[in-house]
């Protein structure tokens, strides 16, 4: 990473008389929450400052921005260079080289064609979308071309989402599962190659009135990993009770698949904007239901669909589906916004964790008063299987600079097994929100920005 920012930090040197202006931003901000219920203990106590800096050049930009994070529960610091990219800009095409976002989606609280990014959920999706998305070390090209804009990316090497650790209250994975304890081992990541390197690219159109479209493709790993579930026999310990030795061995697997997607956005039913976006995946492991107790998983293994399945790590290929329609709309001061999400697997049968068909409807209000100095803000999104996730917030403007946020966070719906958790952990929005019912919460935010 040192040596990717003096990369960037030397590449405009030749240019450091035309410097034009220097512009400094960043923010600084406080952050509490308890959980809802029970001892009310601390999910997150922390300070954070975030610091940007742009220098503008007659041609082009270099942008660093770092963070700087304490984290009272565990007396620790991590420092994080987020973003450090250098802009080129010609006549008709703008090149971007370095770490940066890469934001082609338009869903809210789901990921269809918002993809290329890494994403934290040390504390799942309980954070601001902006700390959720990590930035991607790549090299972009944007040509403009009259009415469209060509957007050509390439990533070097797959970044990796962050996950929670095994000590972590946001830690989604079972101690056991059918009574085998649950192994996590080494990630299984694509090797970092020029051949394992990564490509995208977005064309959008903008010579329909009122209306923006986008098609985009990829061949790129999974920002977030499946799971290889593979029986281990261990020596038994005299004081445990699991059978046999047996132990599940859950390997994080970053899989390479293609993806095709369409976007766009139109103000035709004003005063109704209109947005949605759809993804096909090509090829996606997907995972199998496993058996329903230890005893039938160990005297199974002499059917020769189970112990092609053993083999394979409860993992099948499958093309899958997604799609999100996003109607949004203003009444004065408040803004609401719907979306309905659908999700299709192609070629389903029984063997697989997850429906042929699943949905999602999400609901945002937003409402601004007294003279935009207090902003109320609802999210509730619920899924077909019965789970749920409830975000209220409020900020209120105590400065210019400053506010104070106040909110919750809610999950809730049908307890899944925990073999249902092992097998559905390939990607964020096939883990229930239910895993997550005893983290509600409160909390409590300053943020004071420049």
């Amino acid at each position: 990473m040192l040596r990717l920012l003096a990369l960037l930090l030397l590449l405009p040197a030749p240019a450091a008389a035309q410097l034009a202006d220097l512009r400094p931003e960043g923010r600084a901000e406080l952050y509490a929450a308890t959980r809802a219920g029970g001892d009310a203990d601390y999910l997150a106590l922390r300070s954070r400052a975030r610091v940007g800096l742009t220098a503008g050049y007659d041609s082009g930009e270099l942008y660093v921005e770092s963070e700087w994070t304490y984290d009272a529960l565990t007396d620790a610091v991590r420092v994080d260079l987020r973003r450090a990219h250098l802009d080129v800009f010609f006549d008709a095409v703008d090149l971007r080289i370095g770490r940066q976002e890469l934001i082609w989606g338009q869903a809210d609280g789901a990921f269809v064609t918002d993809v290329l990014m890494p994403l934290d959920f040390s504390e799942f999706l309980a954070q601001d979308i902006e700390d959720i998305r990590l930035g991607v070390v790549a090299a972009r090209a944007t040509a403009y071309l009259g009415d469209a804009v060509l957007d050509a990316v390439w990533i070097p090497r797959t970044p990796a989402s962050v996950l929670p650790g095994p000590r972590s209250p946001w830690y989604p994975l079972p101690e056991t599962v059918l009574g085998i304890p649950v192994v996590i081992g080494d990630p299984a990541r694509p090797d970092p190659t020029l051949g394992n390197s990564e490509v995208a690219a977005r064309l959008t159109w903008q010579g329909l009135p009122r209306t923006d479209v986008a098609l985009l493709g990829l061949y790129a790993a999974g920002r977030l990993p499946t799971f290889r579930k593979q029986l281990t026999f261990e020596i038994p310990n005299p004081t445990d009770s699991t059978p046999a030795g047996l132990a599940f061995t859950a390997t994080p697997v970053y899989e390479r698949r293609a993806l095709a997607g369409l976007t766009f956005e139109t103000t035709l039913a004003d005063p109704v904007v209109l947005r949605g976006e759809a993804a096909f995946e090509f090829g996606a492991l997907l995972d199998e239901v496993l058996p329903a107790d230890s005893a039938a998983l160990v005297q199974g293994v002499q059917d020769g669909t189970l112990q092609t399945s053993i083999e394979q790590g409860f993992l099948t290929e499958r093309s899958g589906f997604q799609a999100a329609l996003v109607a949004e709309r203003a009444f004065g001061s408040q803004t609401v916004r719907l979306q309905g999400l659908v999700r299709h697997v192609f070629d389903h049968d029984e063997r697989l964790a997850v429906d042929a068909w699943e949905g999602a409807a999400t609901a945002i209000w937003v409402g601004r008063f007294r003279r935009d100095l207090l902003t109320l803000r609802l999210f509730a999104t619920v899924e077909t299987t019965g789970s749920y996730w409830i975000n209220p917030q409020l900020d209120y403007a105590l400065r210019d600079a400053l506010t104070l946020r106040l909110g919750g966070q809610v999950f809730g719906g049908p307890q899944p097994d925990d073999a249902t958790v092992l097998a559905g952990l390939r990607r964020a929005q096939r883990l229930s929100f239910a895993t997550y019912d005893a983290n509600d919460l409160v909390f409590v935010q300053a943020i004071y920005g420049f």
